[in-house]
């Protein structure tokens, strides 16, 4: 009831106010009372939390497709081919019959029935010696000498195949320091310590300074990025990597902050202006020089935490909306399409109508709050972004999800279990530079091993030559 109503049956008013403050303490206490029954419902299916974060095996989102494991009818294979001639024959002869014991030794004739090949690997340290001669010309008397090679500047130092294996051993097979220098003594035989992995990283960032200077200025450029954030530690200290890519690149940034100084010290966003892909973390809508595109993956774990939690139809309806736009959008990209036809846009634009429609009426605003259910303010985000969400549907271009970033990003993790943290902010820094060439590299179709010997030796200084 409200004032009006109890006034027109004569209600005092000290009786008026009570039950008004009461009615709003009731209708707080059962919003918190939803939000904390929500929270208990929460897990890496239906919200942001990460799978390490969940009590109990939850279930996975992912429809049951009803095929049989392994490859499908019609998938190419992948079978281990011989790509070069043997570096070896090994004739294997009978030495005597089995029959009769005949010495079949010296018998000529004999023909190929089968081979078969092994193909292996030797590790072979090398140890080069350089000696600078010098020569005394017999016309002026002055001495000359042999320049040594760039890069040869001490009495001992690792030549780049070895820095190589310490930096992708140590930075993208994420191996400790210590064991990375275990691993390389073991198989190579060298004396190298932990001190010297992290050296060497370093060298390595600073001899990539051309790739890492080039990397944003590509994205930049791009009219499609992916963008997304993850904490790390540094001694126990929060810190957030920040990550730009695309389908071309990756571009791997440390702050201190998560927000919009982060993302601005990361370089891209302040200049991009095209189409940025990201979840719906606020500081990202900052940026007014680019159209956003939003992530449905994170959209379809939001909604699945509202059916756990309050079991709401618009959110179910919501979610199988979402799944058939993206199978429609996948078919028309097949048929090498370029645009839906005006039959599924009505109809898609129509049953989102809908589903609003039906959301306000499941979970209105409640004017004697000013916090909202999770419901509520998730379907306020479904009417506010409703561009953003659906842009997949209008420019094929756009992905689904930003997964992209995510697995860009994923590394980070990864290191993070491993080792707990970063002991340096340096140390953090370094690892994301090599993440950004690393991950570069691969995209483009390179050698991660050729790259990375190319720019210790001073050979590559660019990764995008389709581009140039």
């Amino acid at each position: 009831m409200n004032r009006e109503q109890l006034e027109a049956l004569g209600t005092p008013e000290i009786v008026i106010e009570m039950f008004l403050s009461l009615q709003s303490t009731v209708a707080e206490q059962a919003l918190k009372i939803a939000e904390l029954e929500a929270k208990l419902a929460m897990n890496s299916s239906n919200s942001s939390m990460p799978p390490s974060s969940d009590k109990f095996k939850t279930k996975s989102l992912r429809k049951k497709s009803g095929k049989k494991p392994g490859g499908q009818k019609g998938h190419r294979g992948s079978n281990l081919e011989i790509t070069a001639e043997p570096d070896e024959t090994v004739e294997l002869r009978p030495e005597k019959c089995a029959n009769c014991g005949t010495d079949l030794s010296k018998i000529n004739g004999a023909h190929t029935d089968d081979f078969r090949y092994k193909i292996d690997t030797r590790i072979i340290t090398k140890v080069t010696r350089y000696e600078q001669v010098e020569i005394i010309c017999p016309v002026c008397g002055a001495a000359n000498k042999g320049e040594f090679p760039c890069g040869i500047n001490s009495h001992i130092q690792y030549g780049e195949n070895v820095r190589t294996v310490s930096v992708i051993l140590n930075a993208h097979a994420m191996v400790s320091n210590d064991k990375t220098a275990k691993i390389m003594r073991d198989m190579m035989g060298i004396p190298i310590s932990a001190g010297t992995i992290v050296n060497h990283v370093k060298n390595f960032v600073e001899s990539a300074k051309p790739v890492t200077d080039e990397i944003p200025k590509v994205l930049i450029n791009s009219s499609l990025g992916n963008f997304d954030e993850t904490g790390s530690s540094v001694n126990g200290k929060k810190i957030w990597i920040h990550n730009s890519s695309n389908s071309e690149a990756t571009w791997v940034t440390v702050h201190s902050k998560r927000g919009k100084d982060g993302s601005d010290a990361n370089g891209v966003l302040p200049e991009f202006s095209g189409i940025a892909v990201h979840d719906r973390w606020s500081p990202y809508f900052k940026y007014t020089n680019c159209v956003h595109a939003l992530c449905n993956a994170h959209l379809l774990r939001d909604l699945q935490g509202i059916i756990d939690a309050f079991d709401h139809k618009w959110a179910k309806q919501m979610q199988v909306l979402l799944r058939e736009m993206c199978h429609v959008v996948k078919k028309y990209k097949v048929a090498d399409k370029s645009k839906l036809s005006a039959y599924y846009s009505c109809k898609f634009a129509a049953e989102y109508d809908k589903i609003i429609t039906l959301g306000n009426l499941e979970t209105p605003h409640n004017p004697n709050s000013k916090k909202q259910t999770k419901s509520h303010n998730t379907l306020l985000a479904f009417m506010t972004y409703r561009e953003e969400i659906c842009r997949f549907t209008q420019d094929f271009r756009v992905p689904f999800d930003n997964n992209q970033a995510e697995r860009d990003i994923r590394n980070v993790k990864v290191k993070h279990k491993v080792s707990g943290g970063f002991r340096s902010l340096n140390g953090a820094e370094n690892f994301a530079a090599v993440s950004s060439v690393i991950g570069t590299a691969v995209k483009q179709g390179l050698s991660v091993f050729q790259t990375i010997s190319g720019i210790f030796s001073g050979s590559v200084s660019s990764l995008f030559h389709k581009h140039t």
